[in-house]
């Protein structure tokens, strides 16, 4: 009986074989890693659902204990105890919804993939030197950032009347001419009795005079201490009441905000050249006083001329005057 000879796989079969296996893997392995890849995606973007809904259970949570919407995330107390979700952006709508986007799961970035709505709300957006109108009084929008932004600052277009002081003074200031012959300019904030002018004061007896009443006692830069604020806060509450502040434009706001060119000519006499000044900013027929010190000085603070440059006034420039134009700051809602 002769012994069947068993034969085994040749070089070149073994060769195919791995070649075939190889060629399998360069096509399965990408497919494997896809459903993989998918399947981490998935979860997730459940990981970013279940922190949402852990979010809104808070605020539920939230109202209940102090019967008021919550409207940051940091006031809450978050139950999840899922992987860890951190996004770049996590809101609470004002409707108490939540929004969150440019989200990561333990590290992992989770593109285009948000949870909720961004319902926040968008406001116009004013360019400065728009002229608007409130309460049937005329402003110039002197700054505004843009549509998330829900408030507005303007500058009254034209200043407060004579009358305008003397009745929000209630006692406090009177408002005169600088001279019997010159009616366009004006000296405002003079106390009661009528002596001199300086940039603001607090006491009856401030400002420029003559004889015995010649004396600085109770003059302040102070603008919070200013009976001009006194005069802008009783305005305020009478003709912009849906305002949430009242007060003068500041050196920032022209020098920052409205573009004006500075450039001290004169320390001694305090005169400031300005260039490229909008017209909408001064008027040729008055003077008005900004709410900054000049050059930190304790008796004279900035005003802006009748011809668009800056200039400080102090007691020694009592043949200056110059008159209350408030700015507000006003919600968009009210426009």
């Amino acid at each position: 009986m002769t012994k069947r000879k068993e034969k085994g796989f040749t070089l070149l079969e073994l060769i195919a074989v791995l070649v075939i296996m190889a060629i399998l893997a360069l096509i399965v392995t990408p497919l494997v890693m896809n459903i993989i890849r998918k399947a981490r995606i998935s979860a997730d973007k459940r990981s970013i659902d279940a922190y949402g809904r852990s979010i809104e259970l808070a605020i539920a949570s939230y109202l209940l204990d102090t019967g008021k919407f919550p409207t940051q995330v940091s006031q809450l107390t978050i139950e999840y105890s899922g992987d860890a979700v951190t996004c770049e952006t996590t809101q609470i709508n004002p409707d108490s919804s939540v929004y969150l986007s440019n989200c990561k799961v333990n590290n992992r970035e989770v593109t285009n993939y948000i949870y909720g709505t961004d319902k926040s709300p968008t406001y116009t957006a004013y360019s400065i030197g728009d002229e608007v109108t409130y309460n049937g009084v005329d402003y110039y929008v002197i700054k505004d950032s843009d549509t998330t932004e829900d408030s507005v600052t303007l500058l009254k277009a034209e200043p407060l009347t004579t009358a305008e002081v003397n009745q929000y003074g209630a006692g406090h200031v009177n408002m005169y001419s600088c001279n019997e012959s010159d009616t366009s300019c004006y000296h405002t904030a003079y106390d009661i009795n009528g002596y001199g002018v300086m940039a603001y004061y607090t006491s009856v007896n401030c400002g420029y005079g003559t004889g015995s009443n010649n004396t600085n006692a109770g003059c302040t830069t102070d603008y919070s201490q200013s009976e001009v604020k006194y005069v802008v806060d009783a305005w305020k509450t009478a003709n912009a009441p849906a305002a949430t502040e009242a007060r003068l434009i500041t050196f920032d706001e022209l020098t920052e905000d409205l573009g004006f060119e500075f450039q001290q000519i004169d320390t001694s006499s305090g005169y400031a050249k300005t260039e490229n000044t909008p017209s909408w900013v001064y008027n040729s027929n008055y003077l008005y006083w900004t709410m900054s010190q000049y050059n930190d000085s304790t008796s004279s603070v900035w005003v802006i001329q009748d011809s668009g440059s800056l200039r400080d006034i102090s007691v020694e420039n009592y043949y200056y005057g110059s008159v209350v134009r408030p700015v507000i700051v006003l919600p968009k809602s009210a426009l």
